[in-house]
Protein backbone atom coordinates (compact mmCIF):
# COMPACT_ATOMS: atom_id res chain seq x y z
CA UNK A 1 0.00 0.00 0.00
CA UNK A 2 1.13 3.67 -0.67
CA UNK A 3 -0.78 6.67 0.01
CA UNK A 4 0.75 9.45 -2.47
CA UNK A 5 -0.32 12.83 -1.65
CA UNK A 6 0.94 16.23 -3.04
CA UNK A 7 2.20 19.41 -1.16
CA UNK A 8 1.17 22.93 -1.54
CA UNK A 9 4.59 25.09 -0.89
CA UNK A 10 3.47 28.34 -1.77
CA UNK A 11 0.04 30.11 -1.82
CA UNK A 12 1.18 32.61 -4.57
CA UNK A 13 0.35 31.58 -8.37
CA UNK A 14 3.61 33.42 -9.67
CA UNK A 15 5.82 30.58 -8.68
CA UNK A 16 4.38 28.08 -10.80
CA UNK A 17 8.08 26.22 -11.35
CA UNK A 18 7.20 25.06 -7.62
CA UNK A 19 3.77 23.77 -8.34
CA UNK A 20 5.14 21.79 -11.08
CA UNK A 21 8.56 20.19 -8.55
CA UNK A 22 6.51 19.41 -6.13
CA UNK A 23 3.32 18.13 -7.78
CA UNK A 24 4.42 16.33 -10.91
CA UNK A 25 8.16 15.50 -10.46
CA UNK A 26 7.51 15.06 -6.75
CA UNK A 27 4.73 12.53 -7.60
CA UNK A 28 6.76 11.32 -10.69
CA UNK A 29 9.90 10.12 -7.73
CA UNK A 30 7.17 8.24 -5.87
CA UNK A 31 5.89 6.41 -9.00
CA UNK A 32 9.70 5.46 -10.22
CA UNK A 33 10.52 4.14 -6.44
CA UNK A 34 7.22 2.00 -6.41
CA UNK A 35 8.25 0.69 -9.83
CA UNK A 36 11.24 -0.12 -8.73
CA UNK A 37 9.91 -1.82 -5.72
CA UNK A 38 7.95 -3.76 -7.70
CA UNK A 39 6.18 -5.09 -4.54
CA UNK A 40 3.50 -1.96 -4.11
CA UNK A 41 -0.28 -3.79 -3.48
CA UNK A 42 -2.12 -0.24 -4.06
CA UNK A 43 -1.24 3.58 -5.01
CA UNK A 44 -3.79 5.88 -4.19
CA UNK A 45 -3.21 9.26 -5.46
CA UNK A 46 -5.00 12.15 -3.30
CA UNK A 47 -6.07 14.62 -5.83
CA UNK A 48 -8.25 17.94 -5.93
CA UNK A 49 -11.89 18.49 -7.20
CA UNK A 50 -9.73 21.82 -8.87
CA UNK A 51 -8.32 19.70 -11.78
CA UNK A 52 -12.07 19.62 -13.33
CA UNK A 53 -11.89 23.57 -13.65
CA UNK A 54 -14.72 26.15 -12.71
CA UNK A 55 -18.15 24.12 -12.27
CA UNK A 56 -21.25 26.75 -13.33
CA UNK A 57 -22.79 28.61 -11.09
CA UNK A 58 -26.09 27.59 -12.13
CA UNK A 59 -25.47 23.67 -12.72
CA UNK A 60 -27.16 21.18 -11.05
CA UNK A 61 -25.16 18.24 -11.45
CA UNK A 62 -21.47 17.67 -10.77
CA UNK A 63 -18.20 16.59 -12.78
CA UNK A 64 -17.94 13.22 -12.86
CA UNK A 65 -15.09 10.51 -13.26
CA UNK A 66 -14.82 10.71 -16.58
CA UNK A 67 -15.51 14.48 -17.12
CA UNK A 68 -12.83 16.55 -18.63
CA UNK A 69 -10.22 18.16 -17.06
CA UNK A 70 -10.21 21.71 -17.46
CA UNK A 71 -7.69 23.16 -14.79
CA UNK A 72 -7.99 27.31 -14.68
CA UNK A 73 -4.68 27.76 -13.06
CA UNK A 74 -1.10 26.56 -12.62
CA UNK A 75 -1.75 25.04 -9.15
CA UNK A 76 -4.50 23.03 -10.63
CA UNK A 77 -2.90 22.01 -13.75
CA UNK A 78 -0.03 20.69 -12.31
CA UNK A 79 -2.30 18.70 -9.96
CA UNK A 80 -3.77 17.42 -13.39
CA UNK A 81 -0.17 17.01 -14.77
CA UNK A 82 0.64 14.59 -11.62
CA UNK A 83 -2.67 12.41 -12.47
CA UNK A 84 -1.94 12.21 -15.79
CA UNK A 85 1.58 10.22 -14.93
CA UNK A 86 0.10 8.13 -12.26
CA UNK A 87 -2.29 6.73 -14.86
CA UNK A 88 0.38 6.49 -17.54
CA UNK A 89 2.67 4.58 -14.85
CA UNK A 90 -0.38 2.11 -14.42
CA UNK A 91 -0.88 1.25 -17.88
CA UNK A 92 2.53 1.34 -18.90
CA UNK A 93 3.84 -0.44 -15.71
CA UNK A 94 1.16 -2.14 -14.46
CA UNK A 95 1.69 -0.35 -11.24
CA UNK A 96 -1.82 -0.98 -9.02
CA UNK A 97 -2.77 3.15 -9.38
CA UNK A 98 -5.99 4.51 -7.97
CA UNK A 99 -6.95 8.25 -8.05
CA UNK A 100 -9.59 10.45 -5.55
CA UNK A 101 -10.33 14.05 -6.12
CA UNK A 102 -12.11 15.47 -3.59
CA UNK A 103 -13.87 18.23 -2.00
CA UNK A 104 -12.01 20.58 1.04
CA UNK A 105 -11.12 19.22 4.29
CA UNK A 106 -11.40 20.41 7.21
CA UNK A 107 -10.64 19.41 11.60
CA UNK A 108 -8.64 19.42 14.56
CA UNK A 109 -5.10 19.28 14.05
CA UNK A 110 -5.15 21.42 10.88
CA UNK A 111 -3.03 24.05 10.09
CA UNK A 112 -3.95 27.28 10.50
CA UNK A 113 -3.56 28.80 7.19
CA UNK A 114 -6.80 27.41 6.43
CA UNK A 115 -10.07 28.92 6.00
CA UNK A 116 -11.68 27.19 8.89
CA UNK A 117 -8.76 27.02 11.54
CA UNK A 118 -7.79 30.74 10.24
CA UNK A 119 -11.24 31.94 11.04
CA UNK A 120 -11.72 29.80 14.39
CA UNK A 121 -8.58 31.19 15.73
CA UNK A 122 -9.01 34.87 14.66
CA UNK A 123 -12.67 34.82 16.22
CA UNK A 124 -11.40 33.36 19.67
CA UNK A 125 -8.99 36.47 19.43
CA UNK A 126 -11.89 38.72 18.47
CA UNK A 127 -10.13 39.66 15.68
CA UNK A 128 -11.40 40.54 12.13
CA UNK A 129 -12.06 37.96 9.56
CA UNK A 130 -10.71 38.29 6.36
CA UNK A 131 -12.35 37.47 3.19
CA UNK A 132 -10.87 37.37 -0.63
CA UNK A 133 -13.15 39.16 -2.61
CA UNK A 134 -16.50 39.53 -1.71
CA UNK A 135 -17.30 36.18 -0.17
CA UNK A 136 -19.55 34.53 -2.65
CA UNK A 137 -17.27 32.00 -3.81
CA UNK A 138 -18.34 28.32 -3.56
CA UNK A 139 -16.55 25.33 -1.51
CA UNK A 140 -17.72 22.14 -0.66
CA UNK A 141 -16.25 20.62 2.75
CA UNK A 142 -15.55 17.53 4.45
CA UNK A 143 -14.80 16.57 7.94
CA UNK A 144 -11.44 14.60 8.40
CA UNK A 145 -12.71 11.84 9.93
CA UNK A 146 -15.37 11.11 7.18
CA UNK A 147 -12.76 11.60 4.18
CA UNK A 148 -10.27 9.33 6.13
CA UNK A 149 -12.77 6.50 6.10
CA UNK A 150 -13.60 7.22 2.38
CA UNK A 151 -9.85 6.44 1.90
CA UNK A 152 -9.78 3.38 3.98
CA UNK A 153 -12.49 2.40 1.53
CA UNK A 154 -11.10 2.90 -1.75
CA UNK A 155 -8.38 1.44 -0.49
CA UNK A 156 -10.26 -1.99 0.18
CA UNK A 157 -12.90 -1.73 -2.25
CA UNK A 158 -11.92 0.03 -5.05
CA UNK A 159 -10.94 -0.92 -8.34
CA UNK A 160 -6.94 -0.21 -9.80
CA UNK A 161 -7.49 1.89 -12.77
CA UNK A 162 -10.32 4.23 -11.23
CA UNK A 163 -10.54 7.46 -10.25
CA UNK A 164 -13.33 8.61 -7.24
CA UNK A 165 -14.52 11.54 -6.50
CA UNK A 166 -15.15 12.16 -2.63
CA UNK A 167 -17.24 14.84 -1.43
CA UNK A 168 -20.21 16.64 -0.39
CA UNK A 169 -23.43 18.24 -2.06
CA UNK A 170 -23.91 20.35 0.96
CA UNK A 171 -22.02 24.04 -0.44
CA UNK A 172 -20.83 26.92 1.20
CA UNK A 173 -20.28 30.30 0.27
CA UNK A 174 -16.80 31.84 1.91
CA UNK A 175 -19.10 34.47 3.45
CA UNK A 176 -21.04 31.54 4.98
CA UNK A 177 -18.46 29.85 6.71
CA UNK A 178 -17.19 33.18 8.13
CA UNK A 179 -21.02 33.99 9.25
CA UNK A 180 -21.15 30.38 11.21
CA UNK A 181 -18.32 31.01 12.87
CA UNK A 182 -18.80 34.12 14.29
CA UNK A 183 -22.04 32.88 15.99
CA UNK A 184 -20.10 29.84 17.56
CA UNK A 185 -18.42 32.96 19.01
CA UNK A 186 -21.28 35.36 19.48
CA UNK A 187 -19.84 37.56 17.24
CA UNK A 188 -21.61 40.08 15.03
CA UNK A 189 -20.63 38.97 11.64
CA UNK A 190 -21.03 42.68 10.40
CA UNK A 191 -18.68 43.85 12.85
CA UNK A 192 -16.21 40.70 12.68
CA UNK A 193 -16.20 40.11 9.29
CA UNK A 194 -13.42 42.24 6.97
CA UNK A 195 -13.54 42.45 3.16
CA UNK A 196 -10.18 42.23 1.40
CA UNK A 197 -8.28 42.32 -1.63
CA UNK A 198 -9.33 38.68 -3.87
CA UNK A 199 -6.40 36.28 -4.95
CA UNK A 200 -5.95 35.61 -8.58
CA UNK A 201 -7.62 32.85 -9.89
CA UNK A 202 -9.79 32.06 -7.42
CA UNK A 203 -12.41 30.37 -9.06
CA UNK A 204 -16.22 30.78 -8.05
CA UNK A 205 -17.53 26.92 -7.45
CA UNK A 206 -16.48 23.20 -7.63
CA UNK A 207 -19.13 20.65 -7.71
CA UNK A 208 -18.87 16.98 -7.85
CA UNK A 209 -20.35 13.75 -8.85
CA UNK A 210 -20.43 11.57 -5.72
CA UNK A 211 -22.35 8.20 -6.86
CA UNK A 212 -19.21 6.35 -7.29
CA UNK A 213 -17.92 6.64 -4.11
CA UNK A 214 -21.69 5.77 -2.66
CA UNK A 215 -21.90 2.52 -4.56
CA UNK A 216 -18.86 1.52 -2.94
CA UNK A 217 -20.61 2.34 0.50
CA UNK A 218 -19.43 5.73 1.41
CA UNK A 219 -21.23 8.97 1.75
CA UNK A 220 -20.41 11.46 4.48
CA UNK A 221 -21.47 10.95 7.79
CA UNK A 222 -20.51 14.34 9.67
CA UNK A 223 -22.96 17.27 9.20
CA UNK A 224 -21.55 20.43 8.90
CA UNK A 225 -22.62 22.22 12.14
CA UNK A 226 -21.42 19.23 14.25
CA UNK A 227 -17.42 18.82 12.14
CA UNK A 228 -17.59 22.94 12.66
CA UNK A 229 -18.70 22.49 16.40
CA UNK A 230 -16.12 19.72 17.49
CA UNK A 231 -13.03 21.64 14.69
CA UNK A 232 -13.62 24.67 17.22
CA UNK A 233 -13.74 22.87 20.50
CA UNK A 234 -9.93 21.37 19.57
CA UNK A 235 -8.90 24.84 18.92
CA UNK A 236 -9.88 26.21 22.24
CA UNK A 237 -8.69 23.45 24.22
CA UNK A 238 -5.68 23.43 22.16
CA UNK A 239 -4.93 27.45 21.33
CA UNK A 240 -1.10 26.84 21.62
CA UNK A 241 -0.64 24.34 19.89
CA UNK A 242 0.78 25.55 16.79
CA UNK A 243 3.32 28.21 18.34
CA UNK A 244 4.00 31.56 17.03
CA UNK A 245 1.39 31.38 14.02
CA UNK A 246 1.24 35.14 13.13
CA UNK A 247 2.22 35.00 9.69
CA UNK A 248 -0.77 32.41 8.85
CA UNK A 249 -3.04 34.76 9.74
CA UNK A 250 -2.36 37.33 7.69
CA UNK A 251 -5.40 37.81 4.89
CA UNK A 252 -2.68 36.41 2.40
CA UNK A 253 -0.21 34.00 4.12
CA UNK A 254 2.74 33.29 1.66
CA UNK A 255 4.35 30.40 3.35
CA UNK A 256 4.99 26.90 3.75
CA UNK A 257 2.35 24.63 4.16
CA UNK A 258 3.07 20.94 4.51
CA UNK A 259 3.52 20.26 8.30
CA UNK A 260 4.56 17.33 10.25
CA UNK A 261 2.11 16.63 13.52
CA UNK A 262 4.55 14.31 15.64
CA UNK A 263 2.80 15.42 19.11
CA UNK A 264 -0.21 12.87 18.34
CA UNK A 265 -1.84 11.48 15.46
CA UNK A 266 -5.24 12.71 13.68
CA UNK A 267 -6.46 12.34 10.08
CA UNK A 268 -6.59 15.64 9.02
CA UNK A 269 -2.86 16.34 10.29
CA UNK A 270 -2.18 14.22 6.97
CA UNK A 271 -4.59 15.17 4.83
CA UNK A 272 -3.84 19.04 5.13
CA UNK A 273 -1.56 19.05 2.75
CA UNK A 274 -3.10 17.84 -0.24
CA UNK A 275 -7.03 18.28 0.54
CA UNK A 276 -7.05 22.09 1.90
CA UNK A 277 -5.65 24.74 -0.12
CA UNK A 278 -5.92 27.60 -2.08
CA UNK A 279 -4.64 30.70 -0.73
CA UNK A 280 -6.39 30.31 2.96
CA UNK A 281 -7.23 27.07 1.96
CA UNK A 282 -10.81 26.66 1.71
Amino acid sequence: MHFAAQTHVDNSFGNSFEFIKNNVYGTCVLLEACKVFGQIKRFVHVSTDEVYGETDENATVGNHEASQLLPTNPYSASKAGAEMLVMAYGRSYGLPVIITRGNNVYGPHQFPEKLVPKFILLAMKRKPLPIQGDGSNVRSYLYCEDVAEAFEIVLHRGEVGHVYNVGTDVEKRVLDVATDICRLFSLDPSESIQFVENRPFNDQRYFLDTQKMKKLGWSERTKWEDGLRKTMEWYVRNVDWWGDISAALLPHPRMLSCHVVEKDHHPSAELDSEQNRNGYGE
